[in-house]
């Protein structure tokens, strides 16, 4: 029995470094909590063990570093290099074309999250060809351009290296899933979509920003899904991680999302009633003139809906740039004191968005931790390769504690003619939405209705869409329910105590409220564990997801996030 630990290397001082420390945040989305982000220039390397798993983030080592980097896996480590410096490259037994792609594309190959369309990256392709002693590799991802027509070579290899493995990422993968998440930053306050007279979240997008023929892929999320499969693949143990979802049962789920606009009370009402009829709550975003009483929000909320206003950047003068900030202020503190507390969740009226992320400092200010501001361009398709939440990270590699919720299905006045003249083909799309994301990706979906909109024409495409969700067994979340959620899977642990062939001990630490952990039936024999939680034999689940087999446990925590031990024999 050996210790067992799991780092994520960084040297963030290298501007090629801006993205490493992201990659915790991409393993946390996935639910691998369990990685300590170790800034070499300052700690330098960690002494490592032969069952360590490492992420070597995009930077560059000095040749005694790489010494020991390679010598911890010829002694059984397991390495994943994000990018690797041509001369590690060189040292793996790779050769540099002396090349790259600018925009690369990514094919995922069969057996992986994500394979059939090859994705987008937004970054270079490094090519390297294997050296003529090179020859036992896998190619788990092949790189190609906007043409798709030929393989120019590998974008991700797996190959063994004395007692260990190693796989590299040719490609900046972190960087890759920040642009496809949060858009172009050199679109930042251009005009792009050809629709509005405003800066909105989609003028980041467009411009052949995302290729029309992937967007209904949640790309970003195949990015971050394949790098985990490669890290559960390359670990010598069941690595564990959370689930998605709070069960094991669910695949997929929806916040749902409402913004009041000049919505009647009983235009609430009608909304609210058949959310609840479908198991779902709502929040609820009215604006500073909605004839909505105390009465009425108080109302509302006992039936487990949550409020924010619904700020109004038509509010601000000509110079909006500088003056949105006083209308956020000034609308947040109406809503506080007219009707008690506000959700911790957001969206502005006609969902303004200046810059990159210029506003971001000042929503949270005031305690908004959950923005529904990037609405997908085109109704049932991920803008933002996800429907799933992720942290913002900006241009400094600076993780901020607000999550990004894309909006993916809505009802506003663009989608009037499709519904009054053939709602089914809408109805249809979210069917092939939800279904890629049942039994395939497990995404969410961000979902917002007006009441207004609701009671006048798009009833007849939001109800049949809260059915098949429930159907799905896909629970509908109000913002406040879907964020809570969201931080307690975020900041709940699960360590790597002890490994072996036959026996491994994990910790799991802060976790708040119940989540389901996932372990992987691997080479280990992990398909015929006894699993005991602080000493009590439990009876996993088991089901096959993200192209591997796993053992789903439940684990309800408790409030005081005390730590709770797993032991698994084999």
């Amino acid at each position: 029995i050996m210790t067992a630990r799991q780092y994520i290397l960084t040297k963030p001082s290298q501007p090629e470094n801006v993205y490493g420390a992201f990659v915790n945040e991409l393993l946390k989305a996935e639910g691998l909590n369990g990685f300590e982000v170790v800034d070499v220039e300052k700690s330098g390397l960690p002494v490592f063990g032969p069952q360590d798993l490492m992420v070597l983030t995009r930077c560059f080592l000095r040749n005694a570093e790489m010494d020991a980097l390679l010598a911890a896996v010829e002694a059984g480590a397991r390495l994943v290099c994000i990018r690797p410096q041509r001369m590690l490259a060189e040292r793996l037994g790779w050769l540099s074309e002396n090349r790259c792609i600018r925009n690369s594309w990514v094919r995922i190959a069969a057996g992986y999250p994500g394979s059939g369309l090859p994705i987008q990256t937004h970054v270079p392709m490094e090519l390297y060809r294997a050296g003529e002693t090179n020859s036992l590799y896998e190619v788990p991802a092949e790189a190609t351009d906007a043409a798709w027509t030929a393989n120019k070579g590998p974008a991700v290899i797996r190959q063994k290296a004395g007692r260990g493995e190693v796989a590299c990422f040719f490609y900046d993968l972190p960087k890759a899933v920040a642009r496809i998440r949060f858009g172009d930053p050199e679109l930042a306050s251009c005009l792009t979509s050809e629709r509005w007279d405003w800066q909105h979240t989609i003028d980041l997008f467009c411009a052949g920003f995302l290729d029309e023929r992937v967007r209904h892929l949640p790309q970003a999320d195949f990015h971050s899904q394949l790098l985990a499969k490669i890290l559960t693949d390359l670990c010598p143990y069941p690595l564990p991680r959370w689930w998605y979802y709070e069960k094991a049962s669910q695949r997929s789920a929806a916040v749902f999302t409402s913004d009041g606009d000049l919505s009647m009370p009983e235009q609430f009402e009608e909304l609210s009633d058949c959310l609840l009829q479908h198991g779902g709550t709502a929040t609820f975003y009215p604006m500073k003139n909605t004839k909505l009483d105390e009465t009425q929000v108080r109302a509302l909320r006992e039936k487990g809906h949550t409020l924010a206003c619904h700020i109004n950047p038509h509010n601000a003068t000509d110079e909006w740039y500088f003056d949105f900030p006083r209308v956020i202020d000034e609308e947040t503190a109406q809503f506080k004191k007219r009707f008690g507390t506000s959700s911790v969740t957001l969206q502005c009226h006609c969902a303004p968005w200046q810059g990159y992320m210029n506003w971001l400092p000042h929503f949270m200010g005031h305690g908004y931790r959950m923005l529904m501001a990037y609405l997908s361009d085109r109704i049932n398709t991920f803008t933002c390769g996800s429907g799933r939440p992720l942290k913002f990270t900006d241009l400094h590699g600076i993780t901020h504690d607000c999550w990004q919720q894309p909006i993916v299905t809505y009802d506003d006045s663009t989608i009037i003619p499709m519904v009054k003249n053939d709602v089914q083909s809408l109805i249809d799309e979210f069917d092939a939405l939800l279904t890629g994301a049942v039994e395939h990706h497990h995404t969410a979906i961000g979902m917002l209705s007006h009441p207004v909109s609701f009671c006048t024409y798009s009833r007849p495409l939001m109800e049949p869409c809260m059915k098949r969700l429930q159907e799905a067994d896909a629970p509908i979340y109000n913002g406040d329910e879907w964020c809570a959620f969201q931080d307690r899977r975020h900041a709940a642990t699960i360590r790597v105590e002890t490994a072996s062939p036959t026996r491994m001990t994990y910790r799991v630490e802060n976790l708040s409220g119940p989540l389901t952990l996932m372990l992987p039936v691997n080479s280990t024999g992990a398909g015929n564990m006894d699993i005991q939680l602080d000493g009590r034999s439990v009876d996993p689940l088991a089901y096959r997801r993200l192209e591997q087999d796993y053992l789903f446990l439940r684990i309800e925590g408790n409030a005081a996030g005390s730590d709770i031990r797993v032991e698994v024999r084999c």
